[in-house]
């Protein structure tokens, strides 16, 4: 299954690239910014191996996909800004605690979202700039961006530097080993699972926390 899907993603960049050029590598990181259960880890080694092949250079692979990542990242962007932190904390009010049957816990309030923006506010850069590095989070995060209305000129430098760091090395592995791609593949397996098990830690510590506080609220003193 994996080798049918190697070879399907391997048939249609080559498409793309033959059909557009280096505009191809940014149509697939427009898409895969959009939807983040893309599997970008196939993308840029692939397009490394291409330039290997002196199908297009390493330069246009990068900017080309920092530009088609940037795009992505201001639709995202904008959407952010359109919701406004009104509408957003209204949801959060609405929708931010479980109930279901015994469980009643809350799991993001509207404190904890005042408290998020007023980070973001004051480290947005950093926060975007990080999350280009993780997995499934670095499109998205674009969302809070502009809902907390990080300055754009901010917002584009911090993306656009993330998204190199991503894409560079990921691209010159691949051309470095050419018709050994693949094996950036296991690297980024391990790299990936690392963060969810790190990221899924966290969740669990916030959950936990929450209904530490929930039960110290409502026990009688």
């Amino acid at each position: 299954m994996l080798t049918d899907l190697i070879e399907g993603v391997t048939r249609l960049l080559e498409q793309l690239v033959g059909s557009f050029g280096a505009p191809g590598i940014g149509l697939v990181a427009l898409f895969e910014n959009l939807f983040p259960l893309t599997p970008s880890e196939f993308l840029y080694p692939l397009a490394g191996k291409m330039a290997y092949d002196g199908k297009i250079t390493p330069l246009a692979i990068i900017v080309a996909g920092v530009i088609g990542s940037l795009a992505g990242s201001l639709i995202f962007y904008t959407l952010g800004r359109q919701l406004g932190e009104d509408r957003v904390r209204a949801g959060i009010g609405r929708y931010g605690t479980l109930d279901w049957r015994w469980i009643h816990l809350s799991i993001f309030t509207v404190q904890d979202y005042d408290r998020a923006m007023g980070l973001f506010r004051r480290r947005g850069g950093v926060i975007v700039f990080v999350a280009r590095l993780l997995p499934m989070v670095h499109g998205v995060v674009s969302i809070p961006a502009g809902v907390a209305r990080m300055n754009l000129i901010m917002f584009v430098i911090y993306t656009a530097l993330g998204a190199a760091l991503w894409i560079a090395p990921f691209t010159l592995f691949g051309m470095w080993l050419g018709q050994n791609w693949e094996q950036v593949l296991g690297w980024m397996d391990v790299y990936q699972n690392v963060m969810y098990v790190l990221m899924a830690f966290a969740l669990g510590w916030y959950i936990l926390r929450r209904r530490q506080r929930a039960a110290r609220m409502t026990t009688p003193e």
